[in-house]
């Protein structure tokens, strides 16, 4: 596939290189940004050969002999998001949603770019410059995957980004912890269903995946079973049976309460059943993004959050922090608390735990009669 011809007012300038109104820039092919060159012509037209022999690495003559010129990052994601998303059986709806909301973010960045043009460093520039923390942790994922498919159709030779950082190690946590009286305050305010939903992460320690999911067939042998969503494909602790306790069965009983009738715990009656409504397993039931929304329009109505910034207000996953902390203020161990979160190790259980204020380890040792000590004969 041959370059697209230069317009006329642009011929006899180096591939890269345009003018506008008497100055000169130079696009990146790579990165995609723009460099302005002055105004005098002969310099940037030398600028911009060097450029392009540094930048470009004769990647046109060798896409062309292997048949990869004019693929694109957006090309590849496309056909992944179908081939490797979509069609694929054991992943969750919100796990796929979320594949596809960051592919799309990625395609919008930086969908222009061409495979044989990526580098480490186009990879390290981009997240360093576009994300942090969490986020940074996944778009690195999803590009990662989406390079190692284009290593199976033969696009790319390797995957750039795996010389970069696996997370943002200058990243620290900036949302805040939720209080016992926020919490208090929210679910005053909230309505019927979105109580369910606030009592399921603070008594069942739930996400908002699972607290989306969870159904009344999902009851039985006197327990409550659930799948951690975030690690199901990766550890046996993701699959959870919680015994009945009279707070979790009287939720469940308030629950089934609600209208209308439905299989999932958490529902209600929108005001419209839309076509996106229709389509999910029952009309009732709810998303995690909805969670979400409800939680972040409760919130800002609470005066202590109201008046954080916007990144430090805490989430409806803060509930679920809130729960276990409260447990291990009851004297719950943490092995325990450990499997009901449904973590693989405990130094994420302990994550956790932690920001709600000082946690003081108490001191089991043996109490020594110091007089006794002291009369101790001297070692020979």
């Amino acid at each position: 596939m041959a370059a697209r011809p230069r317009s006329r007012s642009k011929r006899g300038l180096e591939p890269n290189l345009y003018e506008s109104r008497g100055y000169y820039s130079y696009k990146n092919p790579v990165t995609q940004k723009w460099h302005g060159m002055g105004s005098d012509k002969a310099k940037a037209q030398a600028a911009a050969r060097v450029l392009n022999a540094r930048l470009m690495k004769s990647s046109d003559l060798v896409a062309r002999v292997m048949g990869l010129e004019g693929v694109t990052l957006k090309h590849a994601a496309k056909l992944f998001l179908k081939e490797r998303v979509d069609d694929h059986r054991k992943l969750s709806d919100s796990t796929k949603q979320n594949k596809h909301y960051r592919t799309g973010r990625i395609i919008k960045d930086r969908g222009d770019a061409r495979l044989d043009q990526i580098d480490t460093r186009w990879c390290a520039e981009y997240l360093d410059e576009n994300f942090k923390g969490d986020p940074y942790i996944q778009y690195r994922s999803v590009l990662s995957q989406i390079f190692d498919y284009a290593q199976t159709k033969g696009w790319m030779n390797g995957n750039p980004i795996a010389p970069t950082r696996k997370s943002d190690e200058s990243y620290e946590k900036q949302r805040r912890r939720l209080t016992i009286e926020q919490y208090k305050a929210i679910y005053a305010m909230a309505p019927e269903w979105f109580q369910i939903a606030m009592e399921m992460a603070l008594v069942c320690l739930f996400g908002r995946a699972e607290a989306a999911a969870a159904r009344y067939d999902h009851i039985y042998d006197n327990a409550l079973h659930y799948v951690r969503q975030k690690t199901r494909e990766r550890s046996k602790t993701a699959y959870v049976a919680i015994g009945m306790t009279p707070a979790i069965e009287s939720l469940i009983q308030r629950s089934r309460q609600l209208p209308p009738v439905s299989p999932f715990i958490v529902h209600r009656t929108p005001r419209r059943i839309t076509k996106a409504a229709k389509r999910r397993e029952h009309w009732s039931s709810v998303t995690p993004d909805k969670i979400s929304r409800q939680f972040a329009e409760l919130r800002v109505k609470v005066q202590s959050i109201a008046r954080l910034p916007e990144k430090e207000q805490p989430t409806f996953h803060e509930i679920r922090s809130l729960g276990s902390r409260l447990l291990e203020l009851k004297g719950v161990p943490i092995g325990d608390i450990q499997i009901l979160m449904g973590h693989a190790d405990e130094e994420m259980t302990q994550h956790y735990l932690d920001g709600h204020g000082i946690r003081w380890q108490a001191a089991k040792g043996n109490v020594y009669d110091m007089n006794a000590l002291l009369s101790l004969p001297k070692p020979s």
